[in-house]
């Protein structure tokens, strides 16, 4: 009996030594990501190269389509001689493959550079999250924007959002 009083007593002071150092801090912390690229200087900038990219491919793309459109409504005269429907018909295949080529790789740089500046701010991120998860005693930072639930106190989003700012561009 002796035995299992000290055995339960055991129990009981390893349970709430762990509660204890449960209780000191989170054992993860989050930080919105959506939150950072919104309200970081970084991530504002890259939200700006990536719509001035999108805008200017995009002027790119309706230039070609006009081109296309104004062949097609050539075309369309039924006045035409047979070797000038010919060349147009040849014309409109052409700039036909010339925009969906022009679309492709519109979507393609796009992509580039939005996994270049990905790249770029998780690099720039990295350092701050390390500090922090040594700081707080955690293993693991966590994006807020995919976590059902967390507590108010495991947010760092704002102390990110600061030290990014804070860090020579």
């Amino acid at each position: 009996m002796k035995q299992v009083c000290v055995f339960v007593a055991s129990a009981i002071v390893i349970v709430l030594a762990a509660a204890q150092v449960r209780s000191a801090g989170p054992t993860v912390v989050v930080v919105s990501m959506q939150r950072v690229i919104s309200q970081s200087n970084v991530g504002k900038r890259a939200g700006q190269q990536l719509d001035a990219l999108r805008q200017e491919r995009g002027r790119d793309l309706q230039a070609k389509q006009k081109e296309l459109e104004d062949v097609v409504r050539q075309l369309a005269k039924n006045t035409l001689p047979q070797a000038d429907r010919e060349r147009l018909s040849q014309d409109e295949s052409r700039r036909r493959a010339e925009l969906q080529q022009l679309t492709t790789q519109a979507q393609t740089d796009f992509q580039a550079t939005q996994a270049r500046l990905n790249t770029e701010l998780r690099t720039q991120l990295a350092p701050i999250f390390a500090d922090i998860a040594k700081r707080s005693g955690v293993d693991v930072v966590l994006n807020a924007d995919t976590i059902a639930w967390a507590a108010p106190g495991a947010d760092t989003t704002n102390e990110v959002v600061q030290r990014l700012n804070a860090a020579p561009q």
